[in-house]
């Protein structure tokens, strides 16, 4: 690796206690930004970075959806401490702009310091 980039961020997000309660809060959360360059090739980075950390499973979404609170906390819990949930070629948005059609997005998370 031939560097990497951080930066960080806080934002506020509104969380709804339910979909028919109109009761909401805000909490701060921290955001970091990181960009990986490597010497190695594309193929091999994104290979060990899709074996390190793992994508969250898909069900949560649906957990999420239909409001099973408790059951989402308890499958939150027994994951994994880093997952990925949004995957995205980056490349094709580049070579619009005539630059390197390598290039991927993630959008990752933890679980709270609370869950840890």
């Amino acid at each position: 690796m031939t560097g990497v980039k951080q930066t960080k961020a806080s934002i506020k997000v509104k969380k709804e206690a339910s979909l028919h309660d109109v009761m909401s809060s805000e909490r701060a959360v921290q955001i970091e930004h990181v960009t990986i360059r490597s010497n190695k090739p594309f193929a091999t980075v994104k290979a060990n970075l899709e074996r390190l950390v793992p994508k969250l499973d898909g069900g949560i979404f649906q957990l999420v959806a239909d409001g099973e609170i408790q059951l989402l906390k308890q499958r939150l819990e027994q994951g994994p401490e880093l997952a990925i949930f949004l995957f995205r070629d980056h490349g094709g948005q580049l070579r619009i702009m005539g630059r390197s059609s390598k290039a991927f997005n993630t959008r990752s998370a933890t679980r709270s310091p609370r869950q840890r």
